[in-house]
């Protein structure tokens, strides 16, 4: 699927829209009352959005209809940014080595390695068998 799919399934209705303009309005009305409380200068540049948000949001939502697909088209893009570009460098930058390495040493984390003189790969456990009533409360 690309963006342009993506941005084709969102649903832009009225009801969508004041969702919309209520849930970011009011979180960027919040941290403008944070910042506020806390005498930061940076609180007009919450406030004023989230009070746009808000009172469109309530009065006319469907006049933020450009602004909720530019939102949620910055959305789609860090989502893809996340799962495909910092995904792909968490495997090659530390999942990788951490496999070179282990496979360096002889480390054989699953077990996999054949061994033709073994009868059966069954690897048996030491504990005790469990009685019925250790199944009932599990956690």
């Amino acid at each position: 699927m690309n963006l342009r799919d993506d941005l084709r399934e969102l649903k832009a209705g009225p009801r969508e829209l004041r969702k919309f303009g209520l849930t970011v309005g009011g979180v960027l009305a919040a941290l403008a009352l944070l910042f506020l409380f806390r005498h930061k200068v940076r609180a007009p540049y919450f406030l004023w959005p989230g009070i746009f948000l808000l009172v469109f949001g309530v009065v006319a939502p469907r006049l933020l209809k450009w602004i909720y697909l530019a939102w949620m088209t910055l959305a789609i893009v860090l989502g893809f940014v996340v799962s495909h570009v910092l995904l792909t460098l968490l495997f090659f930058l530390v999942i990788t080595p951490v496999g070179l390495v282990a496979r360096l040493s002889g480390k054989d984390f699953l077990s996999l390695k054949l061994d033709r003189a073994a009868k059966s790969y069954w690897i048996p456990r030491s504990r005790t068998p469990k009685r019925p009533e250790d199944y009932e409360r599990q956690f």
